[in-house]
């Protein structure tokens, strides 16, 4: 930690402790409204209601994989974002390579190598959120539910191996509110707030605000030298809730979030650290070591890191019509998405030249010789809604059932906004990529007895994938005194080409759950479900430029206790076999070295996944969570791994061909594990809450740990990143009204990487298969954080 880093959290510590005293002694006591913090979880388990299935039920007797993170959770864990929540759920991986842009969940071993979405879904209050997720602010969480298995049956497009529902909080009876102030290490400041109550009979409201701020930990060396990883977020949400009859509830949210992150701190391991595969291609085999200097020119581009600007309106409405039982319900939501991003993509000091000293002489129009593609900056825009109406029966009888419509629509559109000349030319105009999604659904509840229910569920759904290109004139977007000072200047030249592409998928999905419960205490359930995640399209010049549907097939039993003295004690063993899996490769473009996706083959994917908790004194709880997955592709070619093993002998010019003697053999991937797949996860927590002392104030300890097994990055299974280990710790004192916490977040310095990206070393020679050696742009992760939080319920 650095001295001014000290001086400040000095000073922000002095400065909380005053306010801290000046609050315990103005607080009044809690309403009667008002539940106690005190214990942990803030309830027990028996009392936590999911949503898990699209309706409320019980998270011990509900049968299916599901974890949830109350409000006291996310406090008492210190959980800031959903990759924290992921830390803490079995069979749950999320890395962030990219810093906050371009998260990559994995659940179950289903891998993501490139997008966000398509493998795991997040909704709020069962409303898709579109785009990255690790920016959605927990503050406004009620509940967090982390549901793992397919759920393209309940929840549709997006959630092939799982889905994230977060349930953000409603306003009660009576007016109550909480503030938030934090500081730490980084000069680490958040602070939040949230109000809500009764406007008048029938109508309540709430209104909340978020600010976080942090600095990056790690220094560029060269370009802005700014810090590289800093953060800055700032939100605003509020809601209208309206139950103006005991047979009718409405209501209609709004959220607006700003993000503003600097170059994530990233390094390129160039060709000179290969030590396998040199008589072909050239690669790195091993652990990959953790970067120690950030070299990026974040000078040379227009925008360097990342600015995301959001809006969301939610509105749901629930009828019971005329009393009678059944609920016409209906969900909508609107996403105004836009992000710009700029970032080095040489990952180094070196200023990569597609064409170099040639420039003058090559016959391109409207280039600038001295300014090179790899230092991009792009933009877009997201919009997107969804509309639910579904119709449900009474509970409580024989059968019971609901049936519902669906539709989406999803467009995401590159604005022109950050275009500019390189060596290359004129930057192109990426595609208009649309989604209309139509989809109907039911199900059926037969309960045979007080212990025994079958659940069916069904799906139909139909998803038309649209990919238009946006040719321009270049006059259209630059000015002539501009165009004037490139070489071979041109105002009516035309940048790109015209393309629209268009393609379909129908799926139907289903899901059968059997359900016994011989005792309050036991849930046993057997479940089989499918799930599926629509294909696409790549760039026109990708070598593939397709990609198909994928799908997976999953067989669970489970089980869910509260016997043997665990607070909760839940297993669930499962057999996926996951068809035409979709990961990436890199191509060379002619502007600069591009992700495509391919569909793979085939993987098995079996495991085991356990939690619970115990309460080993009336003062003393602990809790675990364990997840072993046995991950391998069962069938599959891929290109590049044929050129590793065979070179040359593989390609046909500059392509790869897997048609050559031996090549396809050579490609096989057969065997090896999925990448971004460990085989072990698991967490441990233990938490101590003192007696009330006499003035009131509870003391608490905390200390939780998470463990991650090393994972292959890609497929050929050669990079490794080691295991992770991370421990967080808590002190703190607490009342009904006031909580000071000092907390540690991985406190034992953890460095392990936090990924890496597959790239091409320009500068180097061609290596005996004609190509370029790889080289292996590495992410750092987050070192140790130390602060204190202050809050306040009233």
């Amino acid at each position: 930690m650095s001295h001014n880093h000290r001086v400040i959290l000095t000073r922000s510590i002095f400065l909380a402790g005053v306010a801290f005293a000046a609050l315990a002694s103005a607080a009044a006591p809690a309403s009667a409204q008002q539940a106690s913090n005190t214990d942990p979880e803030a309830t027990t388990v028996e009392d936590i209601v999911v949503t898990a299935r699209r309706r409320e039920e019980s998270l011990q007797d509900v049968p299916i994989a599901v974890s949830a993170f109350t409000e006291a959770t996310i406090e008492n864990r210190q959980l800031e974002d959903l990759s924290d929540i992921a830390r803490y759920t079995p069979g749950v991986q999320l890395q962030q390579a990219f810093g906050r842009d371009g998260d990559r969940p994995v659940i179950r071993g289903a891998s993501n190598i490139l997008i966000s979405d398509g493998k795991v879904g997040v909704f709020l209050d069962g409303i898709p959120w579109f785009g990255d997720f690790t920016t959605l602010d927990l503050d406004i969480a009620q509940r967090v539910e982390v549901i793992r298995g397919p759920q393209s049956a309940v929840f549709g497009r997006g959630t092939l191996s799982g889905a994230i529902n977060v349930v953000t909080r409603r306003p009660g009876d009576d007016w109550s509110g909480r503030v938030s102030y934090t500081a730490g290490t980084d000069n680490r400041l958040s602070v939040s707030g949230v109000m809500s109550g009764p406007l008048m009979d029938g109508v309540g409201v709430m209104l909340g605000m978020t600010q976080n701020d942090v600095d990056g930990q790690y220094q560029n060396q060269i370009g802005l030298r700014e810090d590289l990883g800093s953060q800055s977020s700032k939100g605003l949400y509020g809601g209208l809730f309206f139950n103006p009859h005991p047979n009718f509830d409405a209501s209609i949210r709004y959220f607006r979030s700003e993000d503003r992150d600097s170059h994530f701190a990233v390094a390129l391991q160039n060709s000179t650290f290969n030590n396998c595969f040199q008589s072909t291609r050239s690669y790195y085999c091993g652990e990959i070591p953790t970067p120690t200097r950030f070299a990026l020119n974040t000078d040379r581009f227009l925008m360097p890191g990342l600015k995301r600007e959001a809006e969301r309106f939610i509105a749901d409405v629930n009828w019971n019509i005329a009393g009678s039982g059944y609920v016409l319900s209906y969900l909508g939501g609107m996403n105004d998405v836009y992000e710009a991003s700029g970032y080095d993509q040489s990952y180094d000091e070196r200023d990569f030249f597609l064409i170099g000293a040639g420039c003058p002489f090559v016959p391109i129009a409207n280039r600038l010789c001295g300014r090179s593609p790899f230092n991009d900056t792009s933009s877009s825009n997201r919009e997107t809604q969804t509309h639910e109406l579904r119709l449900s029966s009474p509970g409580g009888g024989f059968l019971t059932w609901n049936i519902g419509v669906y539709s989406a629509n999803d467009e995401l559109t590159p604005s022109p906004e950050f275009l500019e000349a390189t060596e290359v030319g004129l930057d192109t105009l990426g595609a208009v990529n649309e989604v209309q999604t139509r989809a109907i659904f039911g199900g059926i509840d037969l309960a045979f007895s007080d212990t025994l229910t079958l659940a069916l569920e069904l799906r139909y759904q139909e998803d038309e994938v649209t990919s238009t290109n946006q040719p321009y004139t270049a006059s259209t977007y630059f000015a002539p005194a501009y165009l004037a000072t490139l070489r071979s200047s041109n105002p009516n030249a035309v940048v790109g080409t015209t393309l629209t592409r268009t393609t379909q998928f129908d799926n139907t999905l289903p899901r059968a759950t059997l359900t016994w419960e011989p005792s309050s205490d036991l849930t046993l359930y057997a479940q089989y479900a499918q799930g599926n995640s629509p294909g696409g399209f790549n760039d026109p010049a990708a070598p593939v430029t397709t990609f198909e549907e994928e799908t997976l097939t999953n067989y669970e039993i489970g089980a869910k206790t509260r016997l043997f003295g665990f607070d909760y004690l839940n297993a669930s063993l499962f057999w996926n076999t996951y068809e035409d899996q979709v990961l990436t490769n890199t191509f060379q473009a002619l502007t600069v070295v591009q992700s495509y996706r391919a569909n793979i083959g085939e993987s098995e994917l079996r495991g085991l996944e356990l939690e619970g908790a115990y309460s080993l004194t009336d003062n003393l709880s602990a809790r675990f969570t364990y997840s072993y997955l046995d991950a391998e592709i069962t069938e599959g070619v891929d290109g590049d791994q044929a050129v590793l093993l065979n070179g040359a002998a593989c390609k046909t010019g500059t392509a790869i061909n897997l048609d050559r003697p031996g090549c396809r053999s050579a490609g096989s991937i057969v065997g090896k594990r999925p990448p971004l797949v460990s085989e072990h996860l698991a967490s441990a927590g233990i938490r101590w809450d003192g007696d009330a002392l006499e003035s009131g104030w509870t003391p608490f300890a905390a200390a939780d740990v998470s463990y991650r097994g090393e994972f292959f990055e890609q497929v050929h299974n050669n990079i490794t990143i080691p295991s992770s280990t991370r421990l967080d710790v808590q002190l703190g004192v607490q009342n009904d009204n006031l909580r000071l916490a000092f907390w540690g977040r991985n406190i034992t310095d953890d460095d392990t990487p936090q990924g890496v990206l597959r790239y091409v070393d320009f500068p180097a020679a061609l290596t005996p298969s004609g190509d370029r050696p790889r080289a292996f742009a590495v992410t750092a992760a987050p070192g140790a954080s130390y602060g204190i939080t202050l809050s306040a319920r009233f």
